[in-house]
């Protein structure tokens, strides 16, 4: 079963489910589990009713019906149960687990943290709370803590492609690049059928300068999902770092007709153009952008060098001169430069 994370329904139950009416409670609950399962959530959820009106105390039952809420998109309700199930059992790791991911699911992340790691502590070998709380904290950046939750998911589990995925990429987000790739390396070795690993592998060599084997993966990405906007993407920037326009043009026209409104996309080309001598064209690109995005810095910086490659200086000057005295980011200083040096040249 998943709900944004893979947590299972079933559970050891509580004390309350052992002896007389309550049995019936329990095989009630376990019933339930079985057609959740098999995607019948209506009678799934007449079966947790049914089990938690014979023993109102059976934290399993409250778990299992919290969690098909969640998938029905009924967070607070969800919620609600969960924390019945916890205020039965105190220590149900999946429930705290659960927990989370409506917490997560509301957009209340840290909260989602502080469950996920209050289940980890419940039961440290609950391992889809490890790899939830790992992708959550990569999610956010927090690079460190995802490594080592990323860690403990290896630990208990050494052969899961996907867990390599997760520790590489947090690897990768503290600049070590070279570790990174044996890391992912090895996800793609464990599933060689993974778009997402030979991406993620890709972008990391292609951060390396290792752009040879980058292409080689993001080509391998894209046979196995041709769909793939951000392993295309990827792949064209890797091509222009290697020198090859007109392969990167390629890919860039690719990634436009998967995505017409791919913003990056469209500036690469445009710049692309102004390398070409294309001006009108490369104008036409770039005025898309900044319609979509009219504060986007290296348009703006373009665009003036495009209009005065078409001979409309005039028109360049008050774009150069507000990104240079925006006095933040490369743009600007870009743009500062390009104005005094030709200040400087004979007109």
């Amino acid at each position: 079963m998943e709900n944004g994370g893979a947590f299972s329904l079933t559970g050891k139950p509580n004390g309350h489910d052992q002896q007389g009416p309550q049995l019936t409670s329990r095989e009630t609950n376990d019933r339930g589990a079985r057609r959740h399962i098999a995607g019948d959530l209506e009678s799934a959820k007449q079966d947790y009713l049914s089990a938690l009106a014979d023993d109102p105390n059976n934290a399993t039952a409250h778990n299992n019906l919290g969690f098909l809420l969640a998938q029905e998109g009924d967070w607070d309700e969800a919620i609600r149960h969960y924390s019945q199930a916890l205020h039965i059992d105190p220590g149900k790791s999946m429930a705290m687990a659960n927990m989370a991911l409506a917490y997560v699911a509301q957009g209340n992340d840290e909260a989602g943290i502080e469950w996920l790691r209050n289940a980890v502590e419940a039961d440290s070998t609950n391992l889809l709370a490890w790899e939830n709380l790992s992708r959550l904290l990569l999610k956010l950046n927090r690079f460190g803590d995802a490594e080592a939750a990323a860690r403990m998911t290896l630990n208990l589990s050494p052969h899961e492609a996907r867990f390599y995925l997760v520790l590489g990429l947090s690897v990768a987000g503290q600049q070590r690049l070279t570790e990174a790739a044996e890391i992912l390396h090895r996800a793609v070795q464990l599933d060689p059928n993974s778009p997402q690993a030979w991406e993620q592998y890709g972008v990391v060599l292609m951060l390396r300068q290792d752009l040879g084997s980058a292409t080689d993966a993001l080509q391998r990405a894209i046979t196995l999902e041709p769909g793939n906007l951000s392993a295309r993407y990827h792949l064209a920037l890797a091509l222009l770092a290697k020198g090859e326009q007109a392969n990167a043009r390629r890919e860039l026209d690719q990634v436009l007709i998967i995505d017409p409104g791919h913003i990056a996309a469209k500036l690469d080309l445009a710049v692309l153009s102004l390398a070409s001598g294309e001006g009108p064209l490369a104008l036409n690109r770039l005025d898309q952008v900044l319609q979509a995005d009219p504060a986007n810095v290296r348009a703006l910086f373009y665009r003036a060098i495009v209009l005065e490659q078409l001979k409309r200086w005039p028109e360049a000057v008050p774009i150069l001169e507000s990104l240079a005295n925006s006095g933040t980011g490369k743009y600007s200083e870009k743009a500062r430069l390009y104005l005094e040096q030709k200040a400087e040249r004979p007109n």
